[in-house]
């Protein structure tokens, strides 16, 4: 009977085990190492309003944000905060940093956006684990007057300021440098640095000029809204250049040497006077999208017609367009003509066979060409905000299609066979002239489709 006993005490034990095996296993399908989640997350998680909240558990919080808070001063008993990784202060009232802020030594993230800065905090170059630094959005004018170095900063951000020189920064790992909406006149010369990223947007530069020699490993360049009228050689030294923006300048001519550029894989070069573009044998090797938005020269530049790698083309509200050449672009897959004062489609349009989304709204076009019909692999078709009447019945060979967009036209019905779009899943019909009965038929034909009428 004792036997027996034991025998049952082990089969339900074993039970046991069994079960918060399981229970285990579901909350912690991965078996992950939680002993660290649990010590750290409640506290990561956990909002606090003011920095005396915080300080009873100062020691082990390793992330405090404290935004919006109307903190004017940060008090010194910030150096109790020993594990502090991540400081967010954004969207308060503070001018200037105590210097036992430089007690924190595993500190890597300080946030400091839309404060009252007017001169960058000198004292930062006593951390040297900070790896992101934002300053957006402060009044500042005055950068170090001697060189200071932040040995570990990746990420540097300094944008909506005041300031018209960078300089007396040295970061030899920076990667990201965002110093958009500032009073720059030229673009800086920064030295030792790593940097992949650069923002100078919304600045007041007219020239390249020699600042770009120091950035030859720069991907990304943003220079919208600034005043430049040339965009010169100086810019092909930039080997590893993969996404130019340049829109929104004054620009009017191209030197020939960018087509070298190729790693350049997007360019925006909307909102400027451009009449001609640069295509050299081999060049722009990499070139898949080119977005010319609001181009207003008198001649509009067909060079671009050879760019045989472009997949994306965006020409939207350009001035004179001539479209003519436009079938070299054997790889277009997106073409967008919005609002380009189009009287009509050349037939050398539909000869883009891999073309998968046509945007032609905000035209003049009274109807489509039967041609329409040759762009088999179309996936999405806008023709809103033309004149239309019609729709051809060629429009049914697009077998790929999947939406199509003709609000405010002057269409009364659709083809009797529009159910041959087996992929349809979109359609939209506002503002045209379908009479009731006309309705009824399509919402019966295409009873799988989202209509709007």
């Amino acid at each position: 009977m004792d036997a027996m006993k034991k025998i049952l005490i082990l089969v339900l034990a074993t039970y046991y085990l069994l079960s918060i095996a399981t229970f285990s296993q579901e909350v912690n399908p991965n078996n992950e190492d939680t002993s660290r989640i649990q010590k750290f997350r409640p506290l990561q998680q956990k909002r606090f309003n003011s920095f005396e909240e915080a300080l009873a558990e100062a020691k082990e919080i390793k992330q405090l944000v404290l935004v919006n808070k109307e903190i004017q001063e940060i008090p010194p008993t910030i150096a109790e905060f020993q594990n502090l990784e991540v400081l967010d202060l954004s969207n308060n009232q503070i001018s200037s940093l105590p210097k036992e802020i430089t007690k924190l030594k595993k500190l890597n993230s300080l946030k400091l956006n839309k404060n009252n800065f007017t001169t960058f905090p000198e004292i930062l170059k006593e951390i040297p684990t900070l790896e992101i630094i934002e300053l957006t959005d402060n009044k500042i004018s005055t950068l170090p007057t001697s060189i200071i170095t932040l040995p570990s900063l990746k990420v540097l951000k300094l944008s909506r300021n005041k300031i018209s020189v960078f300089k007396n920064i040295i970061a030899p790992e920076l990667t990201t440098l965002d110093l958009s909406f500032n009073n720059l006149t030229q673009i800086p010369e920064i030295q030792q640095n790593k940097i992949h990223t650069l923002d100078l947007s919304g600045n007041q530069i007219q020239k390249l000029g020699k600042g770009l020699e120091n950035l030859r490993e720069v991907r990304r360049l943003i220079l919208s809204g600034n005043q430049i009228d040339t965009l010169g050689k100086e810019i092909a030294a930039l080997e590893f250049l993969n996404f130019l923006k340049i829109d929104n300048n004054r620009i009017v001519y191209i030197a020939p040497q960018i087509s070298t550029l190729r790693a350049l894989v997007t360019l925006d070069i909307s909102k400027n006077s451009i009449s001609s573009f640069p295509v050299t044998n081999n060049g722009f090797r990499s070139l898949a999208t080119l977005t010319l938005l609001g181009n207003s020269a008198e001649r509009f530049p067909v060079e671009i017609f050879n760019i045989q790698t472009l997949r994306i083309l965006n020409l939207g509200f350009s001035k004179n367009i001539n479209l003519e050449g436009i079938s070299n672009l054997i790889n277009l897959e997106t073409l967008k003509l919005i609002g380009c004062g189009l009287d009509e489609l050349p037939k050398e349009l539909f000869r883009l066979e891999n073309l998968k989304e046509l945007d032609i709204s905000s035209n003049n076009l009274k109807s489509l060409p039967k041609e329409i019909g040759n762009l088999r692999k179309l996936v999405r078709l806008n023709i809103s905000n033309n004149s239309i009447e019609q729709l051809p019945n060629e429009i049914l060979n697009l077998g790929e299609l999947q939406m199509l967009t003709a609000n405010n036209n002057r269409l009364t019905s659709l083809p009797a066979e529009i159910n041959r779009l087996i992929k349809l899943r979109q359609l939209q019909l506002r503002g045209n002239n379908f009479p009731d009965t006309e309705m009824e038929r399509i919402k019966q034909l295409l009873h799988k489709v989202t209509i709007m009428f």
